[in-house]
């Protein structure tokens, strides 16, 4: 037997590592296959289960984490100017820290 032609597919609800995502964001994933996140927390690259965050229901969908980038407050206004900045997302991040920037996949390849 050739294990190598062989697909194995995990179930969903096995998946362990979560991420909330808002509505727009999951409407998004599902229409394009991909979306991003912005967030104050570090996530590592990985598969993770998809909750609403919202509602705090899980949806019957995963998401991969393909790329990471950080940034801190002052470096992104030196980049892109202060009036190109939405400070509402710094609120939470302590001054000098950074914030992440995630892009997403719709996962299939390994998810039922």
């Amino acid at each position: 037997m050739n294990y190598t032609t062989l697909k194995f597919k995990l179930e969903i609800e096995r998946i362990g590592n979560v991420l909330d995502i808002d509505e727009l964001k999951i409407k998004e994933a599902m229409e394009s296959g991909k979306t991003t996140l912005i967030s104050s927390r570090f996530f590592n690259k990985g598969i993770y289960r998809v909750r609403n965050a919202s509602n705090g229901r899980f949806e019957s969908m995963a998401v991969n984490i393909d790329k990471i980038g950080a940034v801190t407050y002052e470096g992104l206004v030196k980049e892109l100017g202060e009036g190109c900045v939405d400070k509402g997302l710094w609120k939470e991040v302590p001054e000098g820290d950074v914030i992440f920037f995630y892009s997403l996949k719709l996962e299939s390849d390994f998810v039922k």
